[in-house]
């Protein structure tokens, strides 16, 4: 889930950037409301919020402006996820889920308002407590080249945080001219395809490098 053009040198984005949205972009009351009950990533009130925002404005009708809307959401779910995503991968990815299917309702080419209605109320349960998901049944670690590509529930990492590892590990590796271009051939195709989205196929390749890499 990213809107953003990324770059190697600033795959990760700081959790001070966060910090400052959350708090702008929630009202004073909002974030110091009680946390929900359930919840095991803290605080969720201020992406509460916004979704309460975007389903206020979804039911009169306008879905560009609550697209619009929901891209605050976007924009600080992902830059908090450094922060967030570590406390419980499970529960971080609940929301992820639920906040791609309700992105992807409004972004549709014509937008109906059943399936935006629906998304977004899943939404608002995954952030009351971001346990209650089919999803939490583990599928095990998938990985590529002998490098995992997926937490223990099956789903992709996070492909910006595969990209930043990638570039470290080129940034300190001495490899062979030959080896050297093949890592930064898959570090390349890499990122297109986090660029694009595509979390999977950019987590292939970057783990194709990872493994040059570590040889």
């Amino acid at each position: 889930m990213r809107n953003l053009l990324l770059s190697v040198a600033l795959i990760a984005a700081p959790v001070a950037v966060f910090s400052g949205a959350y708090m702008v972009m929630a009202p004073a009351s909002a974030v110091q409301a009680a946390t929900p009950a359930g919840s095991s990533l803290g605080d969720m009130s201020a992406f509460v919020t916004i979704i309460n925002d975007v389903e206020s404005i979804s039911a009169k009708g306008d879905f560009t402006a609550a697209e619009k809307r929901i891209t605050d959401f976007e924009t600080a779910w992902d830059n908090a996820q450094a922060t967030l995503r570590p406390i419980n991968k499970a529960y971080w990815g609940n929301i992820d889920d639920a906040a791609d299917a309700a992105l992807s309702a409004l972004r549709a080419k014509t937008p109906e308002a059943a399936a935006v209605n629906g998304t977004l109320a899943d939404l608002q349960t995954a952030l009351a407590d971001p346990s209650l998901s089919p999803t939490n049944a583990s599928k095990g670690v998938a990985s590529v080249a002998g490098i995992a590509v997926t937490d223990e529930n099956g789903r992709a990492l996070p492909c910006e945080v595969m990209l930043k590892d990638v570039a470290a590990g080129l940034a300190s590796a001495k490899l062979a001219p030959d080896v050297l271009a093949q890592a930064t051939d898959f570090q390349t195709k890499a990122l297109e395809r986090c660029n694009a989205d595509d979390d999977t196929r950019a987590d292939g390749f970057s783990a194709q490098a990872l493994a040059l890499l570590a040889k």
